[in-house]
């Protein structure tokens, strides 16, 4: 079994920290790990509240309002919470805000793939780029990438999304070698949580998903799971652990003939509830 490492006093950054996934990590992390946790989102409102929600139960937590496509507005956060005098230098960083762009390719508009690329890849990477300097001097960090069975599988309504998360992927790949090669193996970390569909908000906008095999993961449960991975500094982590069978084995031997009769075999399907492609915060 993986040895456990303390969060205790720690500094985390949490991208898209005010809902959802994020929201629930935060709180585990503050509460319960006793971590020091900012939050970084564009909803102030539901920043706050979850800071107030942390708070109230006795752990730390700051609320910094943050677009992650904007790499200034994450430079000046960046400065913010080096100042604080509760907070100083970030150990883990957890890029987690995405939005949803979900729709069929031609009925999408351009404004829609830009936007996803502007949050869902350049976020992403702005994020990592704006607190690796740090960690590099350091010479110690964690960084954690908050994926998606999408990440491995393109599917139908996903041009955008898919397109967003296969990069992250190949980004967060790319750059541990990056590290490797550098001198830093094992001193900056590298976790990949890759979920099936989880239960939160963004399942609202959607008819419910459906498979053969697998049912929408409960938010609590992926909360769990993120974390345990990040305490284990697991390099990738599965939710559900079977689906990492899919990805990393039945992945490669898909062949064209394959596909149809894959598809048949396990029955996966979601639809948006309008036609129309719609944005959602996750």
């Amino acid at each position: 079994m993986a040895a456990m490492m303390s969060q205790e006093d720690h500094v985390v950054v949490i991208t898209g920290g005010a809902m959802g996934i994020g929201k629930e990590v935060s709180k585990r992390l503050a509460i319960q790990q006793k971590a020091k946790v900012c939050i970084l989102d564009v909803n102030e409102k539901e920043g706050l509240n979850t800071v107030n929600e942390i708070t109230n139960e006795g752990g730390v937590a700051h609320y910094f309002r943050c677009d992650v496509s904007d790499h200034e507005s994450l430079q000046s956060v960046k400065k913010e919470i080096q100042a604080h005098p509760q907070l100083g230098n970030v150990h883990i960083v957890i890029c987690n805000a995405a939005v949803l762009r979900i729709g069929e390719c031609l009925d999408m508009t351009e404004k829609d793939y830009k936007i996803n690329s502007d949050v869902n890849i350049l976020g992403h990477i702005y994020t990592v780029r704006t607190f690796l300097p740090e960690m590099i001097a350091a010479q110690r960090g964690h960084i954690v990438s908050v994926g998606s069975i999408c990440s491995y599988y393109g599917e139908h309504y996903g041009t955008a999304y898919c397109t967003a998360k296969f990069a992250c992927r190949g980004f967060i790949e790319a750059l541990h070698m990056e590290m490797i090669a550098k001198g830093l193996y094992n001193k900056i970390v590298f976790t990949s949580i890759y979920p099936y569909f989880v239960r939160t908000n963004m399942i609202d906008q959607l008819e419910e998903p459906h498979s053969t095999f697998y049912e929408v993961v409960p938010l609590d449960k992926c909360a769990r799971e993120v974390i345990d991975a990040i305490l284990k500094e697991k390099l990738n982590h599965f939710i559900p652990g079977s689906i990492g069978f899919l990805c990393l084995y039945l992945k490669c031997l898909t062949t064209k003939s394959l596909l149809p009769y894959g598809r048949k075999l396990f029955n996966f399907s979601y639809h948006p509830k309008a036609k129309a492609a719609k944005i959602m915060e996750v």
